[in-house]
């Protein structure tokens, strides 16, 4: 998965520092958009280039989205202009004809609207250099179903072309509404890694956090997700849980092969674990997200630690070592480190 942070004409003067963060998080891609009917075309060229040229010094390729507006805010030629300053790709929004959208890709390399094109639609640009990118959705409640997304990610494979999508983020929004900016609506108050980890899920390639601003803490655990295929879980530790358990946590492990539905079994927590100084206390409560250890009464599988699922009833084999108070509804594919504190 590659991942992208983004920049506005409004917000200009968070470019550099957002760009910086993304690219020390693993991101190669940039995104800004050009037809914002709040924007004024006052030094609307010269923002667009400094955004551009901010995203280039940390090393993003651009891509800019489009409409008829675009025409309003940069003035003539304003794809030619695009391509002079760097961007790398013209993601088209709305209000083009299909002989519009070949003479823009004459110039520049285009992204289509994942959100709004069915395949019919996008088969006159089956030859082309293309990718679809969705809409993120400003306003609360009008964000698309993940299934739409899962859907929009199988018309891509017809056509070979990768798909993005966009999360909200959770420091500077951008306004007039400040609701955030995301593509799928129940991702948006879900802290970024847990948006970026269902999209990846449905099947998404590309991962742009579409406010201008994320905190330095999100930006860490997007990019051990993108860089090293690490997922890091943030949670809470249950009281007098040992020290040497909380530290044996934050290793690295992974799902068990053999899936189970209701919780992630880490697959080599026994041997990690069953020596360690474990909880006295049993039978417990296990709602969603708690972080549980098998104890010895659970015989070869005391030491096994679990996240779990669902919903499950108290056990007098297990002890809640903390929790994990996020919407986990599938384990990550691959590795885990829960940091409990």
């Amino acid at each position: 998965m590659r991942l992208g942070a983004s920049a506005y004409l409004a917000h200009g003067q968070l470019a550099g520092p957002t760009f910086e963060s993304a690219a020390a998080a693993g991101a190669t891609l940039a995104f800004t958009s050009l037809h914002i009917p709040e924007d004024s075309p006052s030094g609307a060229r010269a923002a667009a280039t400094a955004i551009v040229s901010a995203a280039a010094s940390s090393g993003l390729s651009v891509v800019a989205d489009v409409s008829p507006n675009t025409a309003r805010l940069l003035g003539d030629s304003p794809w030619d202009f695009l391509r002079s300053i760097g961007v790398a790709r013209a993601r088209i929004d709305f209000g083009f004809s299909v002989p519009e959208i070949l003479s823009i890709a004459a110039v520049l390399p285009i992204a289509l609207n994942a959100s709004t094109l069915r395949a019919a639609d996008l088969a006159p640009f089956a030859d082309l250099d293309v990718e679809l990118i969705h809409n993120f959705y400003p306003r609360e409640w009008t964000g698309l179903a993940l299934s739409s997304v899962a859907s929009s990610v199988a018309v891509a494979r017809q056509f070979g072309w990768r798909v993005g999508a966009f999360i909200a983020g959770d420091s500077v929004r951008r306004g007039p509404l400040g609701e955030g900016l995301p593509t799928v609506e129940e991702h948006r108050t879900m802290p970024p890694l847990f948006q970026g980890l269902s999209l990846f899920d449905a099947g998404v390639d590309d991962l742009y956090v579409g406010d201008p601003a994320l905190t330095d803490h999100s930006w860490s655990r997007l990019g051990s997700f993108v860089r090293e295929d690490l997922v890091v879980l943030d949670g809470t530790a249950a009281p007098g849980v040992h020290p040497a358990v909380i530290e044996a946590l934050a290793l690295p492990d992974r799902n068990r092969p053999d899936a189970a539905e209701a919780m992630i079994r880490l697959e080599h927590s026994r041997e990690r674990f069953a020596g360690l100084p474990l909880p006295e206390v049993d039978g417990q409560p296990r709602t969603a997200g708690s972080v549980t250890v098998q104890l010895a009464t659970a015989g070869r599988y005391c030491g096994e630690v679990a996240i779990t699922l669902q919903d499950l009833p108290a056990d007098d084999r297990v002890s809640v070592l903390g929790a994990i108070p996020l919407p986990l509804r599938a384990a990550p594919t691959g590795a885990i480190s829960l940091v409990l504190v």
